[in-house]
């Protein structure tokens, strides 16, 4: 009897020590999400389905769970880009962070895996101990684009209403709009606009209503000037016209501008 009681207490110090010494344990993964509100997660071993747009805000989150008291967790992701440059394909190392919890805005287009590692040390001990092999997530950014129209109708028919320029992974944006005399009619930047989610990650912002001085403007030729910069800092700059069609009979339109 006394020797199974002995037996008993040793399988229950022993279980104690493995619950002590027992590893972390994580459940890596990031948090995806764009100007539009779209958001995902993705875990490690997972392949985005879709592609994002610029700028891009991810949070790399480690998960770690099962820390002990003392234990010492050491935590790195890398981030590695392939992308196009002249029709070459590239590739860079973009990213390391070495925290549990990190976050950062992506501004580059291309296709983006991220690599997460551990290790640790106990309470007591001078020993790192690697933990077990992750697999990668892996997701991409589109390539940036813009398109200007070159017309709109403010006349009230849900049409056309509003002078808006389609753009996809587009980083800042400011637009100015002048009549033929020179005066701003209507002016903003990707702070102060309006934007609006579209399909296959393309967005819009809302540039102009059609109103100056509490009236719909008249129609004819104003002129915009655009000055924005894409993912992978491309430059755009538009200088052209834009006219304004409100229709035959729209009392508001009337007016000198």
């Amino acid at each position: 009897m006394r020797y199974l009681i002995k037996v008993t207490v040793m399988l229950l110090l022993s279980a104690v020590q493995l619950a002590i010494h027992a590893a972390p344990v994580p459940h890596a993964h990031i948090i995806l999400s764009d100007r539009s509100g779209r958001t995902d997660t993705l875990y490690v071993g997972d392949n985005g389905t879709s592609s994002f747009e610029a700028p891009l805000s991810v949070v790399f989150d480690a998960g770690m769970t099962g820390v002990e008291p003392g234990t010492s967790v050491f935590c790195e992701w890398r981030v590695l880009r392939t992308y196009m440059e002249d029709g070459v394909q590239m590739e860079e190392d973009y990213l390391t962070r070495q925290e549990e919890q990190s976050q950062y805005v992506f501004e580059d287009d291309g296709n983006f895996t991220v690599s997460f590692a551990y290790s640790y040390r106990e309470k007591d001990s001078s020993e790192i101990i690697s933990g077990e092999e992750q697999d990668d997530i892996s997701f991409s950014i589109d390539v940036s684009d813009m398109y200007v129209p070159n017309a709109f109708s403010p006349n009230g028919d849900g049409k056309n209403d509003v002078f808006k320029v389609r753009v996809k992974s587009i980083v800042s944006f400011k637009v100015t709009i002048f009549n033929r005399w020179g005066k701003i009619v209507a002016s903003g930047d990707e702070s102060t606009l309006e934007y609006e989610a579209g399909n296959d990650n393309n967005g819009y912002y809302i540039c102009w209503d059609g109103n100056y001085n509490g009236s719909v403007a008249p129609d004819g030729v104003y002129f915009i000037n655009i000055e924005a910069e894409g993912a992978g800092g491309k430059r755009y700059s538009r200088k052209s016209d834009i006219n304004v069609l409100t229709g035959l009979g729209n009392q508001n339109g009337s007016g000198n501008m």
